[in-house]
């Protein structure tokens, strides 16, 4: 019986129009996961902050600079400026680090836009959470469909190339455990399978209100398990996306974990996120360094799981009614443009704008010259000629160009792009159909002019199987 009331106290509660309270917790509980997300995306695979004191880049001063924010809104994540300051370097970041940028950081500069915006709405009153919160859960929901679409292509099903064994291999490698699922067998097709199907439900699923919360629940366990790969870090991935799952839940949820008793631990935290940063910044990839990010992650989704885990299996309220609505909310129009840059970067593959950092991330999808291996979207619709322009690489002296030579091809944009660094790369290629050789690429000027860098970074190819099924690329090369 008490727990009845306790269900109908909390239920009420939920129903009742948001207090100034309750929306301070959500947009502070955000605040203290977005400082996550960001000291774990300087300390991955992305981060430059290492050189900080041994020829330091712009982008390792940025990105440095935004740790040291991170760590000042874990200590004081009530404070609408440092989250301003912490989101208005996000996109910088981005910038900086294009055309090399993984989709997640995409992703993250669209949510801290949405931030920037509805602070600007809300005037960075108690109406920032009811502005913030529905654009953000469509920006979540836009990237994560493009994501799952793309891999419903004839690659990605294809045990032997597939992105999804391979990582699956490279998880079980990092726990000690030998698979090789890539080598086939029926128990492959199940991985993925099983990997689409889930990607596909996670988004449906949180669209739905009685299936939201298990929708948070799948995603963050997913998400999770992908985060043990000790091999490659995907720690800075999964943090943005459990930072985004959790504005799934109503507000009681932020309320209880940013109740009383804290401050202490958010010290404690800001603390060892302090450590790790001048871990990073004085002493680069130690061991010491690489252990204790590997705990720090392992501790904070841990804590992170246990948190929805408690509120989920505890009497609490029903999942909040209409989460994307604008007129329910209050949400300006004019926030949609958010909306409409996510849906164009989740397009850009299909219209051959970019295929590098556009939300189709391991999945095998290769779509060139108006032609496409997804099961769906048979041809693309090229906005830009950039693919019909492919070199192939057949020798070279340059370390970063071996990759290439006889796997994939270039669009030649890339090519030039990455010459015009290396002038003294030599190299025999294929254009045209036509075989050519130079000694040094500055001894053609065409194959050394400078591409634009706004150019370089908006317009990003990765390079091309021209063997089907296309393999799975699983990092950048220097070309891309």
């Amino acid at each position: 019986m008490g727990v009845d009331k306790d269900a109908a106290a909390a239920v009420a509660t939920e129903l009742a129009p948001a207090r100034p309270r309750s929306n301070s917790d959500v947009v502070a509980l955000f605040a203290v996961l977005w400082a996550a997300a960001n000291l774990f995306h300087v300390w991955g695979p992305s981060g430059r902050a290492f050189e900080l004191f041994s020829g330091s880049t712009t982008l390792g001063l940025v990105q440095a600079a935004a740790g040291v924010v991170a760590v000042a809104v874990l200590l004081r994540p009530r404070s609408i400026a440092l989250l301003a300051a912490l989101a208005a370097l996000g996109p910088v970041m981005l910038w900086f680090e294009a055309p090399v940028a993984g989709s997640h950081w995409v992703l993250a500069s669209l949510v801290d836009l949405a931030l920037l915006l509805a602070m600007i709405a809300a005037r960075w009153g108690d109406r920032l959470a009811p502005v913030f919160v529905p654009v953000a859960r469509l920006v979540l929901i836009g990237f994560y469909f493009f994501a799952a679409f793309a891999k419903l292509n004839h690659a990605f099903f294809t045990p032997s190339v597939s992105c999804g064994t391979y990582y699956f291999d490279e998880l079980a490698g990092s726990l000690g455990i030998s698979l090789h699922s890539a080598s086939g067998g029926w128990w492959s097709h199940l991985v993925l399978i099983g990997v689409a199907a889930t990607e596909t439900s996670i988004p449906i699923l949180l669209c739905f209100r009685r299936t939201r919360y298990a929708g948070v629940a799948v995603g963050l366990v997913f998400h999770s398990l992908i985060a043990l790969d000790q091999t490659h870090l995907f720690s800075d991935f999964s943090s943005v996306l459990l930072a985004l799952f959790v504005l799934f839940l109503p507000a009681s949820f932020a309320s209880d974990v940013m109740g009383r008793h804290r401050e202490r631990v958010r010290a404690a935290v800001a603390a060892v996120a302090a450590m790790l940063l001048l871990l990073q910044w004085t002493r680069g990839n130690t061991r010491l360094y690489r252990d204790g990010l590997g705990w720090a992650w392992v501790l904070f989704d841990v804590v992170v799981l246990a948190l929805v885990a408690r509120f989920l299996l505890r009497p609490h309220p029903p999942a909040v009614e209409r989460p994307f609505s604008f007129r329910r909310h209050g949400v300006p129009a004019w926030m949609a443009l958010v909306v409409v840059l996510v849906v164009l970067n989740g397009l850009s593959p299909y219209l051959e704008l970019r295929t590098a950092y556009a939300f189709n991330m391991y999945s095998n999808l290769q779509t060139a010259d108006g032609e496409s291996n997804h099961l769906l979207v048979t041809r693309t619709l090229p906005v830009a000629d950039f693919q019909s322009d492919l070199v192939r690489i057949t020798a070279t002296n340059d370390s970063g160009l071996q990759p290439y030579v006889g796997a994939f091809d270039l669009p030649f944009l890339q090519l030039r792009d990455y010459l015009s660094r290396h002038p003294g790369a030599s190299l025999t290629y294929v254009r045209d159909g036509v075989e050519r050789s130079v000694a040094r690429a500055a001894d053609d000027p065409a194959l050394v002019e400078p591409v634009p860098s706004w150019e370089s970074k908006l317009f990003a190819f990765r390079s091309l199987d021209q063997t089907p099924p296309a393999d799975c690329q699983p990092s950048f090369l220097p070309a891309l």
